[in-house]
């Protein structure tokens, strides 16, 4: 944890496949016999690696073959959802399969690959549209995980429209366009009313960097620019700095760039960060 929260070395990614082979081993060692203390860190490890997947733009190297998949590991003991998700899971493990599906891009060579890939892409955005189905709706689905905290709400928002906005960059490229500018606005609306020093803050990392660097407007910039700044202080990890540095090196290079990849710059220029 401490590598992810650095922002700055690389280490993460070997600490991730550690943990795939610890999980492995315990699994051969207790098979389905987990409890206490090692069914959190089955959903600590689970909920790091796919977190890290928008930098790897790969699926998680944690599957269930990896890790138990007995009932009791879904459960929410004690609130251990609320301490490791912060948002709904089922929300935020969609983000398994947007990178899943990123890591198949380079297999877009003919009409007939394009039409597979599209189809999945289909699929996904149909989990989107009804992840929360089985709670009657977003705010079942929320209440489910906070009852009272209006904050998880509009986090919850803020990172599904983050998600959308993802899906669309991995299956139309980075241009901006009506769509684009829909899931930003979305995205910063909630952000807004999310409370500065909520226990949620953390979870608008992720779609703040997405907003940020995909809007072409000062006062959406700086919008995000003073939330990432204030989150620096209140949450106060290096890879929120990093973050900001992120988008801001993103609005430079469309002062003469009609098209930035933030994806990439966060590839070959900051490796260290893992963004979540």
């Amino acid at each position: 944890m401490t590598e992810l929260f650095d922002g700055t070395s690389q280490g993460w990614k070997l600490h991730l496949q550690g943990a795939k082979r610890l999980l492995s081993t315990l699994k051969f060692q207790h098979g389905d016999m987990l409890t206490g203390h090692f069914k959190f860190s089955v959903k600590l490890a689970r909920f790091l690696d796919s977190a890290a997947t928008t930098s790897t733009c790969k699926p998680p190297l944690i599957d269930n073959e990896t890790v138990t998949t007995s009932l009791d590991l879904t459960e929410d003991v004690n609130g251990e959802d609320t301490a490791v998700y912060g948002i709904p899971k089922e929300l935020f493990h969609l983000v398994d399969r947007i990178n899943d599906l990123a890591s198949k891009r380079g297999t877009r060579v003919d009409d007939r690959s394009e039409a597979l890939f599209r189809h999945e892409a289909g699929k996904i955005q149909e989990q989107l549209d009804n992840w929360a189905y089985d709670y009657g709706g977003l705010p079942g689905a929320v209440a489910s995980l906070s009852p009272s905290n209006d904050d998880v709400l509009h986090a919850t928002i803020a990172y599904e429209w983050a998600l959308r906005l993802r899906l669309h960059q991995i299956t139309e490229g980075y241009s901006l366009g009506d769509k684009v500018s829909e899931c930003v606005e979305r995205i910063i609306e909630s952000a807004q009313k999310v409370r500065y020093g909520s226990s949620v803050e953390s979870c608008l990392l992720f779609p703040l960097v997405m907003a940020g660097g995909s809007c072409d407007c000062l006062g959406q910039r700086l919008i995000v620019q003073d939330r990432l700044m204030v989150m620096e202080r209140t949450c106060g990890f290096g890879y929120i700095h990093q973050s900001r540095e992120l988008v801001e090196k993103v609005w430079k290079r469309r002062e003469t760039e009609p098209i930035v990849n933030w994806a990439r710059i966060r590839y070959e220029e900051m490796g260290g960060l893992a963004l979540y």
